[in-house]
C-alpha cells in the first residue's frame, strides 16, 4: 500500500472508529491485510499532523486537525472571509482581486472544488483568473463567490 493510499486509509479510520493508540492503527491495517509497522504509523500520524482529542470518558482518541476536517467549499468561505477585495467578469472571465500573498492558496481551494463550470483557474500573487466554460457560468461563479464574503 502506497503512502497516499495508507493515509487516506487512516483518515477513513478516524472517521469511522474510536482510535486510541498508534497499535490500534497496526491492528486495523493488519486486519486488512496490510502489514505496517508502528514506526510508520509514527511518522504517518506526524505527516498528517494528527491531535488527541478527549472522548466522553476521559479518554483521548486520534483526530484530524481542524482545518484538516473542513471542506474545500468551508476552507475558501473562510479564507475568502480575509483575503477578497472584490471581484469582475468579462464574458467567460473571472477575475478576482485578493490580498497580496492569498491568490495561490485560494486559487488552490477553487481546484478543489472541481466545479463543472470551470475550465481552468490561474493565480498569481494577489490576482486570480477563472476561466469559464461560458458566459452564464462566469456569471454564477462571481455569484457564488460574492455570496461566500457576504
Amino acid at each position: 500500500m502506497q503512502k497516499n493510499e495508507r493515509q487516506a486509509y487512516l483518515k477513513q479510520l478516524i472517521k469511522d472508529q474510536v482510535i486510541e493508540r498508534q497499535s490500534d492503527f497496526v491492528t486495523a491495517l493488519e486486519a486488512d491485510g496490510v502489514p505496517v509497522t508502528q514506526a510508520t504509523i509514527s511518522r504517518d500520524i506526524k505527516d498528517m499532523q494528527l491531535v488527541k482529542v478527549p472522548t466522553t470518558g476521559g479518554r483521548y482518541r486520534y483526530s484530524l486537525p481542524l482545518e484538516k476536517q473542513l471542506s474545500p467549499l468551508d476552507k475558501l468561505r473562510r479564507t475568502l472571509a480575509a483575503a477578497y477585495r472584490h471581484g469582475d467578469r468579462m464574458d467567460q472571465f473571472v477575475h478576482l482581486v485578493m490580498n497580496p500573498g492569498t491568490a495561490p492558496a485560494v486559487g488552490n481551494l477553487i481546484d478543489q472544488l472541481h466545479d463543472q463550470r470551470i475550465f481552468a483557474t490561474i493565480a498569481g500573487d494577489a490576482a486570480i483568473l477563472i476561466v469559464c466554460r461560458g458566459t452564464a457560468q462566469a456569471k454564477e461563479v462571481l455569484e457564488m463567490i460574492d455570496a461566500m464574503v457576504g
